[in-house]
């Protein structure tokens, strides 16, 4: 063998082991751990508006199999808002992941939405520390967890599962903690979806019955993956008072299912009350008063209010009183509507109604 075939084979072995290397590293796992469940309790919010406050209150099931290529995460809680802003809303998230797809539930609409995964394997554990620093170790559920700290974001990371959550994005936060972990167990009806009708969900971008699937989960992606929000890249820029503009537009984007949701359910609301004020004015026992005012309480509890009590004794002085009352909410609703139908934003809103 000559000098030059010999050096040239030498290149091709390392080159080899080059590759080998990269497509090593390529194919890393995204968890240490081959299977477990997880139980997270989420806690969250904060002043949205000078007029209206936001909390958040709920728990998170993580279930993963296959070193974490396969995973199952379900969420279940309560987004509230008070002050100018009444709103409360369920938001329950289920989605599957695999090696190759995303498997999201639409519970509303009783159908499940797949997309295709890219076909590039990225390292995860690299991912999620990404422009994070190492400040020391922390126990969650009895587990010593390494944590990373970046702008306004900290995590507490076992063998690349994430144990605990916290971000601050002006005045703004989010927090996820393990409660529960069980690892190394065995698992199978956990990975198990509904059994809906499967959609491809790039063929259906833009059905309507696909929109609602992102209903109140603004608040989770913005928050949970702020450390990666090219628009906001700086801590300054991330504490600023209740009229910064920057603040503005981030609050907007986090409420903006909220605020779409209100600005159609107000004049829906004016229209319940007018329809029970003319029902009231003509019963004459507590039975029928009580049938007027069923859908207007059915409506304020989709806002997160509870209804007028239950109306056991019916005379015209009681009846006149309730009219009384009925009809200053109809006026002082009715002098916001032209506001809240202008309104363009969270911002805008609130300032409507305070």
């Amino acid at each position: 063998m000559t000098l030059s075939r010999h050096l040239r084979r030498i290149v091709l072995l390392i080159y080899a082991g080059s590759l080998n290397f990269l497509w090593a590293e390529i194919k890393l796992p995204p968890f240490g751990i081959e299977s477990g469940m997880i139980l997270y309790d989420i806690r969250g919010g904060g002043q949205l508006t000078p007029e209206t406050n936001l909390s958040v209150k709920g728990s998170e099931n993580l279930h993963f199999k296959a070193w974490g290529e396969v995973t199952v995460e379900e969420v279940n809680s309560i987004v509230v808002t008070k002050g100018a802003i009444q709103h409360q809303e369920s938001v329950k998230r289920f989605e599957k992941e695999t090696k190759d797809t995303i498997i999201t539930v639409d519970f509303e609409n009783e159908q499940l939405l797949e997309r295709k995964k890219s076909s590039i394997k990225k390292d995860l554990q690299r991912i999620q520390t990404k422009d994070l620093e190492k400040k020391g170790t922390q126990k969650i559920a009895g587990f010593l967890c390494d944590v990373w700290e970046g702008d306004s974001i900290k995590k507490c990371i076992y063998k690349g599962i994430v144990l605990k959550l916290e971000s601050h994005v002006y005045n703004v936060t989010y927090e996820k903690v393990a409660t529960k972990v069980v690892f190394d167990k065995n698992q199978s009806e956990e990975f198990e979806v509904p059994d809906y009708p499967l959609q491809e969900f790039g063929l259906f971008r833009g059905n309507i019955k696909t929109k609602n699937i992102s209903k109140s989960e603004d608040f989770y992606k913005l928050i949970h993956d702020v450390n990666v929000d090219k628009t906001e890249n700086n801590q300054s820029d991330r504490v600023g008072g209740l009229g910064d503009p920057k603040r503005k537009k981030f609050i907007n984007r986090i409420s903006r299912e909220i605020f779409e949701q209100q600005q159609e359910i107000l004049p829906q609301m004016l229209y319940s009350m007018k329809q029970m004020r003319a029902c009231l004015q003509t019963v004459e026992n507590p039975f029928e008063a009580n049938q007027c005012v069923e859908n207007f309480k059915s409506m304020q509890s989709k806002v997160g209010k509870s209804g007028n009590d239950y109306i056991i004794l019916w005379d015209e002085k009681r009846k006149n009183t309730l009219l009384d009352k009925v009809e200053e909410d109809i006026i002082d609703l009715e002098s916001r509507i032209a506001c809240v139908k202008r309104a363009k934003n969270m911002y805008d809103l609130s300032a409507c109604m305070k």
